[in-house]
């Protein structure tokens, strides 16, 4: 082999080092950017959890809410109808009419 071919060929090989380098760097940088990515992912996993429990409380929040004004009504409903029951009784013994 001569001197200009071995030239020839360190230089190719200096060549493609070069390439190779540079490639390697993007790569670097890509494999940066796919472990943030993957951190960020993760973070949001994390709140859809913590998410998904609020929303299940506020769910029962709610619904206990909404019951409150039914109970309210039953409890308002029972008492109009122990006076009535009552009055009635009150009534009877105090000697009705036509007894």
């Amino acid at each position: 082999m001569t001197n200009e071919e071995i030239i020839g060929m360190l230089h190719d090989v200096d060549a493609r080092s070069k390439s190779n380098t540079h490639r390697i760097s993007e790569l670097a940088e890509n494999q940066k950017v796919l472990g943030d990515l993957t951190a960020s992912v993760r973070v949001m996993a994390t709140e859809q959890a913590n998410l998904k429990t609020d929303v299940g409380e506020i769910k029962t929040d709610v619904k206990s809410l909404m019951d409150k004004p039914a109970k309210r009504w039953d409890g308002l409903v029972n008492k109009i109808l122990y006076a009535i029951a009552g009055a009635f009784v009150m009534w009877l013994f105090s000697g009705a009419p036509g007894m």
